[in-house]
């Protein structure tokens, strides 16, 4: 792997929230070690429920996503309209994806995992993975419950330390107020820090040299060291 002193990391997300979920101690930290950061998130994540309980509103999720991006330091946030359930994976979001990699050049491209139970998920890893088809370094974040209830095992291959950051993740959370409350508030929150926990201790297992609290990927591609 080659190191590079300065990096750009695109974060890819089908909602606002999900980034933060996965990966927001990441890119806190990313930002923290001077490197540039962009997230896109592919739908403006106004959801109802089947049976017409709205979730949340359009208007409510991109105020959330926004607040919660700026905890995190991220400045450069960009929202798409596709619809929240039917993301799709074509290649109207194939090609939305492609300009905006020519146009940022990302170093390293961050999204969801491939065999993610929510299809909407899965769709905008395929469309990323085909934008970046030219791109070496890709990595999938975890998915997170009900999400992550695949037939298929997540194989986390590679860590990152959130111990420093954990805080600012889990604030940026708790920013996502609709999602807070639709998924048990402190219990979601403290899910997501169990997470976090638990990864850290993995890390400690497999390599011997863990730490309090880590967020994990499953890597497509990785040619560089974005934190060596």
């Amino acid at each position: 792997m080659s190191s590079i002193k300065q990096l750009k990391i695109m974060a890819i997300g089908a909602h606002l929230d999900d980034i933060e979920i996965a990966c927001g101690g990441t890119l806190a930290k990313a930002l923290e070690s001077g490197h540039v950061v962009k997230m896109i998130v592919l739908s403006d994540s106004a959801y109802k429920n089947y049976d017409g309980d709205v979730v949340r509103t359009e208007e409510e999720a991109i105020r959330e996503g926004r607040e919660a991006a700026s905890l995190l330091g991220v400045q450069d946030l960009e929202i798409h309209h596709f619809p929240s359930k039917d993301i799709p994976y074509d290649s109207i979001a194939v090609e939305l994806l492609n300009s905006r990699f020519d146009e940022f050049k990302p170093d390293l491209i961050l999204t969801h995992w491939t065999f993610d139970t929510h299809k909407s998920h899965q769709n905008t890893a395929f469309s990323t993975i085909a934008a970046g088809r030219y791109h070496t370094s890709i990595l999938m974040y975890e998915p997170f419950p009900p999400g992550g209830r695949s037939y298929v095992a997540f194989r986390p291959q590679y860590y990152v330390d959130i111990t420093a950051q954990i805080e600012l993740k889990l604030n940026a959370l708790r920013a996502h107020k609709s999602q807070y409350i639709h998924y048990g508030e402190e219990n979601w929150v403290e899910a997501v820090k169990a997470r976090a926990l638990f990864r850290g201790f993995d890390l400690i297992r497999r390599q011997g040299n863990g730490t309090k609290y880590a967020e994990s990927y499953e890597v497509l591609r990785l040619d560089i060291d974005f934190f060596g």
